[in-house]
């Protein structure tokens, strides 16, 4: 298995909906934590970074010596505007030659494994033509059966539509699938080339929805606790 990975976990400070939520704790852990802890689980990668623009949460690095590599991040780089693509893409810079691969893991996906890492860049390594893998889950209810609101005047989003055809039982929809946050991985030469984890021959990881919670709010980390309990159950 090729261990030469570089692993990415970004946890800003701030937070406007969800207060210090990358502080958090789940199952007795950090989300930060939480991510950090399945990246060395998974034996995958030779630098695990921990990017943030806050102090406390960089200390959360410090019990794991070595494995862990704190950066502080670039004051642009800590705004509401900046994107975990943008990181990524100015710390593979720095990097880049001494990696295979590099993956961004988030920690309000805090549900994710080892396990799911591991075997979301075993499905990446199957061809040399596969550049990438991220991580899916499917939605709640489906999404063709979405509508907006224009002046209050209910209007399909997909066409043919569902709704006016009378095919609205879910069993009857074809799948589709969102990213879950828990992972995006691609080999460092497309990467480099695309800077972007869609770029490129990408493929799809799937993952239950039990362990695809996204913490962006303090009710999310309540559902997530729940979950937490299932998934240890089963």
């Amino acid at each position: 298995m090729d261990n030469q990975g570089l692993c990415i976990v970004p946890a800003r400070g701030g937070s406007k909906r969800f207060p210090r939520k990358n502080l958090a704790k789940l199952g007795g852990q950090s989300l930060v934590e939480r991510a950090i802890d399945a990246a060395l689980e998974s034996n995958l990668f030779s630098r695990v970074v921990l990017s943030s623009d806050d102090d406390e949460i960089l200390t959360l690095g410090e019990p794991y010596g070595a494995k862990v590599e704190p950066i502080k991040r670039d004051a642009k780089l800590a705004t509401d505007n900046a994107t975990a693509l943008e990181l990524v893409c100015e710390i593979t810079k720095q990097f880049s030659n001494q990696h295979s691969f590099v993956a961004l893991l988030l920690p309000t996906a805090p549900l994710r494994t080892s396990t799911h890492l591991v075997e979301g860049f075993k499905k990446m390594m199957l061809s040399d033509e596969i550049d990438g893998v991220v991580s899916l889950t499917t939605y709640e209810f489906p999404p063709q059966l979405s509508i907006v609101l224009e002046n209050e005047f209910i209007k399909p989003v997909f066409s043919p539509c569902p709704l006016i055809e009378g095919n609205t039982r879910s069993q009857d929809q074809a799948l589709i699938y969102r990213p879950n946050g828990a992972f995006y991985m691609q080999k460092l030469p497309s990467f480099s080339k695309n800077q972007n984890f869609w770029k490129g021959n990408v493929v799809g990881y799937v993952m239950d929805r039990k362990v695809s919670a996204d913490i962006d709010s303090a009710f999310d980390l309540k559902v997530a606790s729940l979950l937490i309990d299932e998934t240890k159950l089963n």
